[in-house]
């Protein structure tokens, strides 16, 4: 299913319409639509932001669960638990089916990272499924081969995700010292790869990312065999340096939500570079659209191609407010280069 295709199914309205008068005719032009709350309280901004979007409908559809555990660390390194139990109630009133959450951690044993921060209980209560990637047998797996991408090798994904899976995706917000700059939506779905190859037997894919160079668009390339039915962005804190795991501590108290992964990464940028301090901030050149992660991202047409592709949706005047801004930071062209 495609993202449109769903969005009507399900009435999220996740691509807006803006008419435009050509010849006397109206023309549809897709817009992505990117919801955002602001709120002291998360669950308030999760349900805001949620809510505008319009009413979903999963029509019984069971959903798998990606949130951030890479790490044994507190948010906003990792998904708080907060926002996993509001999440799994706000999906379960969109009338979703059975809940799966997945996972791959980067730094250490999936399952051992669920116990040491309480998802394994967590999930008991809440009854979900967890499936620990990095415990599927070869059998699970399959080759994505990824032509015309920066992976040598192409890599491994469960056999249970492609374009058509129903996937939820809640990501947090922060900068990454060891590579890609930040992480984000399209950060996260590194979580969804194989880290040692079951198929490709002991091929180390992290390895070949973290070495190198082009590390933000292998990102980015990693995207292309599943598409997101929705994203929350938990920014209540942030790591405006640092990260992934520890990191300089910001409070924008935001919630965003749609299902377009650049888009949504594009406003993460702009919300880092507004609450970062110091020569060490990392993202304050270049442009959001010449982030690596975007840049490659909206080459591959895995969402908005630029700001005027990007509507934004508030509720308030706070939000309002600061959703202009973001915009207009989005909007800022290319810095020529001094010779």
């Amino acid at each position: 299913m495609t993202r449109r295709e769903f969005a009507w199914q399900a009435g999220l309205g996740i691509t807006g319409l803006a008419l435009i008068r050509a010849g006397g005719l109206a023309q549809e032009e897709p817009r992505s639509e990117l919801a955002l709350a602001r709120s002291p309280d998360r669950s308030s901004a999760l349900k805001a932001a949620v809510g505008l979007l319009g009413k979903i409908n999963f029509g019984g559809k069971g959903l798998y669960l990606k949130a951030n555990f890479n790490s044994p660390d507190p948010f906003p390194a990792t998904t708080h638990p907060d926002m996993l139990g509001a999440v799994v109630d706000l999906l379960r009133e969109c009338n979703c089916g059975k809940i799966t959450l997945v996972e791959r951690s980067g730094m250490g044993s999936t399952r051992d990272i669920w116990e040491r921060l309480g998802v394994t209980i967590l999930a008991q209560r809440l009854d979900v499924q967890l499936v620990a990637l990095d415990e599927l047998p070869a059998e699970q797996w399959r080759k994505e081969e990824l032509p015309g991408s920066n992976w040598k090798a192409g890599v491994e994904v469960p056999k249970f995700l492609d374009r058509d899976t129903y996937l939820v995706q809640i990501c947090n917000l922060k900068t990454h010292r060891f590579g890609g700059v930040f992480s984000a939506s399209l950060k996260n779905s590194v979580g969804l790869v194989a880290k040692y190859g079951q198929l490709n037997a002991g091929y180390n894919y992290m390895k070949e990312l973290h070495s190198s160079p082009q590390q933000g668009a292998m990102i980015a390339e990693l995207n292309v065999f599943y598409e997101p039915k929705l994203i929350i962005m938990d920014a209540m804190q942030v790591f405006t340096a640092g990260g992934p795991e520890t990191g300089r501590l910001a409070s924008p108290q935001v919630v965003l939500a749609s299902a377009d992964r650049v888009a949504i990464d594009a406003a993460g940028v702009v919300l880092l570079r507004l609450h970062g301090q110091g020569p060490d901030q990392p993202l304050s050149v270049p442009t959001v659209y010449e982030q690596a992660q975007i840049k490659r991202a909206a080459e591959l047409k895995l969402g908005a191609t630029n700001a005027d592709e990007i509507r934004f949706l508030t509720a308030d005047l706070p939000g309002s407010g600061l959703a202009s801004q973001i915009e207009a930071i989005i909007q800022e062209p290319p810095k020529a280069v001094k010779q």
